[in-house]
């Protein structure tokens, strides 16, 4: 009986310090990684683009922290429109047989935000994103996973940064 008891108030020891831990947490301004505080007026959003677009998803998948992410155009308070996505590769240096031995990777993308009134925020904004990385020949399979992970990371990277242009927004005064 007294083990009972004993265990009974260490649950309890347990439970108030994971209630005050969350508790602590929340009042330092601790947010779920992710979350964008959008303005009011965008709190319905749309995303229009190819929806086989890796940066469309991960726009989506992003929003859906902060604002609500419609499937119609019809229902949203605002529309942003990917309206041009670019991948680029060039050599940076060779080595003395001619082979690559750095390359540059650049991602662009242009898009659009537009209340649903018509009124637009932003107009055709334009975003460069460029990494740098070395080519190993004796790594034939790291180079190809390399090139793959720093292509997911350059679309992960454009939708975050996207994402805090549309938070800086002041809407109801005028565009940016």
């Amino acid at each position: 009986m007294i083990k009972n008891r004993t265990y009974g108030c260490s649950q309890l020891r347990l439970t108030v310090l994971i209630c005050l831990l969350s508790i602590t947490l929340t009042a330092c301004g601790f947010k779920l990684r992710g979350s964008f505080e959008l303005p009011a007026e965008l709190q319905k959003m749309y995303v229009a683009g190819s929806q086989s677009s890796v940066l469309v998803r991960d726009l989506n998948e992003m929003l859906a922290y902060s604002a609500e992410v419609v499937s119609k155009r019809s229902d949203a308070d605002a529309i942003l429109t990917i309206n041009k996505e670019n991948s680029d590769n060039r050599t940076l240096s060779v080595d003395s047989r001619g082979k690559v031995r750095e390359s540059e990777m650049q991602y662009s993308v242009v898009y659009s935000l537009a209340l649903q009134n018509g009124e637009i925020l932003i107009d055709n904004a334009a975003l460069l994103l460029t990494r740098d990385f070395i080519n190993d020949e004796n790594d034939i399979i790291g180079r190809t996973n390399e090139s793959a992970v720093i292509t997911r990371d350059l679309k992960r990277d454009a939708a975050q940064q996207i994402l805090r242009r549309v938070q800086a927004l002041k809407v109801g005064s005028a565009s940016q």
